[in-house]
């Protein structure tokens, strides 16, 4: 029983009219209960029916045996004077009953819930049989109100059978049950989805009514493939499924017949593979627009103005693909050994190591240097160093390839989150196949560029304003170095910032040193960058990290659950100082007056989560939603909603999802 209903249940114990004793009919409110017979006597030998007639009143309903997204089934408790044998409730097909956002499954009007009663072989007849039902409900309409009744009957025994004065109302209900013929069916479980695969009786709009409240998403629109007469319906997964089912039971039903379904664990794979596929097809798309993020932009724009009208070898044209494509695979299997060694890992990990920061940050001074015409032009280390920016051959285009994977690998865009979160918790071949399509997406537009002169057409015409705009993507480059720099600081302290921020002055130094001298002296200036280099990311291993933010808003699942159980609406934002698309969020939508004057209204929480560094606690929380990283933002409702929001936010979309939850609120 869900906490409303606990609420409800409280609430009604004083309600005199929703609680009847010693009598065959009640009246609640809202609605009248009685208890039946199809005939008047009880008979021995048959099996003889009973049944509990509820009557709402008009615009009111009761539920079905799985209530849907609230509600409670309706409960009854047999006794008897003599030994007698009740069987289960039989249901007749449910409506589905929107409300709100919600779907729920019951019945609008009046409904007969029958009971198969036969007497005990080997059991005393009596000449008459007492009987009373402990029944219990729930009516609703838009609130809903709990009643409960103890009703009783008396019947004789007799070995002749005469029908009730009710006896035409357990025909009609029949009439109204699923059929008798049950259905065989194989489920399989993929990611946030469910499969039934099954041979319909004929052909229709089925939806699959799960009789377990913990398995579908019941306002979740169902679709259904049909293959050679077998169809394969998808259904949205429960937040609150449980995994390790074997067998799952069904009400298959076209709104005006029905079948039991029962549906086995399927050891195949076959719905798995399509499931893959639209994942596959999500990091593809988000390999699109990791193009276009700020860090990887300047590095392929002066890439694509630099192509050129030289012809080009196959391997030069696919070189910045293969090195994408290699990249990418060398990032999953990483992940697959740390997660074979029992590593808990997210997209985005290398991240909260502090030597990652450092490393990132010399490495984008080096390229805004090359960019400048600082890096020197004789040494090997300087010819490498122009291998990843310039230059078609093969070497330069798939260094290139690398760096942009590297640089790209703290930012997650949109529709790679949920392909990503399935990736690091799936088989091998699954994370493999998800990051093949990911560096697909990423290599695809540069690749065009290389491969085809249709598309390298619409690039500008060589001049002088190439090397204009190449100095321009200097200061890009120094930007993102000043906000690695930032999240070192978030990450160990201020005097590791002041040590790196010295380091890197220094390793700009040495690099400039090694153009003005010639000979020995150039290896030795570079040797002196490698050496500060090296230094500061050895000692980025021991820095000291700051003390952790005991502010209000810290999320915690402690904090999180409290204020859920005390029927508040929480905003969740886990970020991370790494992450561009949080913190541009962050300014566009979350510090706006709009937003703000949200967060300041009664009953209006908002916590956050920083993944700047490693945290478990917070790697748990994102497990729960399938993502492997930040950004992710949830609203809840109390106990009773929750709304996972889009990755890219605007204030307004926020102040659209509180007072949504309030709604819902208000509406529980």
């Amino acid at each position: 029983m869900n906490r409303l209903n606990i609420v409800l249940f409280l609430c009604a114990l004083w309600l005199p009219s929703s609680f009847v004793y010693g009598q065959s009919t009640a009246k609640g409110e809202h609605i009248e209960v009685a208890l039946v017979a199809e005939y008047q006597q009880l008979t021995p030998g048959q099996t003889n029916w009973l049944g509990v007639l509820l009557t709402p009143e008009t615009h009111w309903h009761t539920y079905w045996q799985n209530p849907g997204d609230s509600g409670e089934a309706p409960s009854v408790t047999w006794l008897a004077s003599t030994e007698l044998e009740f069987g289960d409730i039989q249901w007749p097909i449910p409506q589905q009953i929107p409300v709100a956002h919600l779907v729920n499954y019951g019945y609008e009007g009046q409904v007969l819930l029958m009971v198969p009663v036969d007497l005990a072989k080997g059991a005393e007849l009596a000449q008459q049989v007492d009987i009373q039902v402990a029944l219990s409900w729930l009516v609703c309409k838009e609130d809903c109100i709990p009643g409960w009744a103890d009703l009783s009957i008396t019947l004789p025994v007799a070995n002749e059978r005469q029908k009730s004065a009710t006896a035409s109302l357990f025909t009609q209900t029949r009439e109204q049950l699923p059929n008798k013929d049950s259905i065989s069916a194989k489920f399989e479980v993929t990611d946030n989805y469910l499969t039934v695969a099954y041979q319909p009786p004929f052909q229709a709009q089925w939806s699959l009514l799960p009789l377990r409240s913990d398995v579908a998403q019941h306002n979740q629109k169902q679709q259904f493939v049909s293959e050679g007469g077998v169809n394969n319906q998808v259904i949205a997964l429960s937040d609150y499924f449980i995994a390790g089912a074997q067998q799952l039971d069904f009400l298959l039903t076209d709104g005006t017949v029905g079948y039991y379904l029962s549906a086995s664990l399927n050891d195949g794979q076959v719905a798995a593979s399509h499931s893959v596929i639209i994942l596959m097809l999500m990091a593809f798309i988000g390999g699109l627009i990791l193009n276009i993020m700020p860090c990887v932009l300047p590095v392929l724009s002066f890439k694509a103005l630099a192509i050129g009208h030289n012809e080009m070898t196959i391997s030069q044209k696919l070189g910045y693909g293969l090195g994408v494509l290699v990249c990418f695979n060398l990032f999953a299997s990483v992940i697959i050994v740390l997660k074979s060694s029992g590593e808990a890992i997210g997209w985005g990990f290398h991240m909260q190591e502090p030597a990652v920061i450092a490393f990132l940050a010399f490495l984008f001074v080096f390229i805004a240097l090359i960019l400048m015409d600082i890096a020197p032009a004789g040494a090997r280390l300087a010819g490498f160093g122009q291998a990843l920016v310039s230059g078609n051959s093969f070497s330069s285009q798939f260094f290139t390839g690398v760096l942009a994977v590297v640089v790209a690998s703290p930012c997650t865009a949109p529709f790679m989150a949920a392909a990503l979160g399935v990736a690091l918790v799936s088989p091998a071949a699954t994370t493999y196949l998800i990051f093949t399509a990911l560096a697909l997406g990423f290599a695809l537009p540069l690749s065009l560029l290389f491969i085809s002169s249709r598309f390298a057409k619409w690039l500008p015409k060589p001049g002088p304003w190439m090397n204009t705009f190449k100095q321009l993507l200097v200061f890009p480059m120094l930007a993102t170095v000043a906000w690695l720099v930032w999240v070192y600081l978030g990450q160990t302290s201020a005097m590791a910032q002041l040590g790196l921020l010295m380091s890197l002055v220094g390793f700009a130094l040495a690099i400039w040193l090694s153009r003005q001298f010639s000979g020995i002296y150039v290896y030795l200036a570079l040797c002196l960058a490698i050496v500060l280099m090296a230094w500061s990311l050895l000692s980025s291993g021991t820095a000291t990290s700051p003390m952790a933010d005991k502010s209000d808003l810290a999320f915690s699942p402690q904090k999180l659950a409290q204020l859920r159980d005390s029927e508040q609406v929480v905003l969740v934002n886990m970020t991370a100082d790494w992450c561009i698309t949080c913190k541009v969020n962050e300014h566009v939508a979350f510090n706006t007056q709009l937003v703000q004057a949200a967060f300041e209204q009664e009953q209006v929480h908002y916590l956050v989560g920083d993944w700047t560094n490693k945290n478990d606690t917070i790697l748990s929380y994102l497990t729960q939603y399938q993502r492997s990283g930040v950004p992710l933002y949830v609203v809840y409702a109390g106990n009773h909603y929750e709304q996972v929001l889009p990755q890219i936010l605007t204030p307004e979309t926020v102040v659209e999802a509180i007072n949504l939850a309030k709604k819902e609120l208000h509406n529980d």
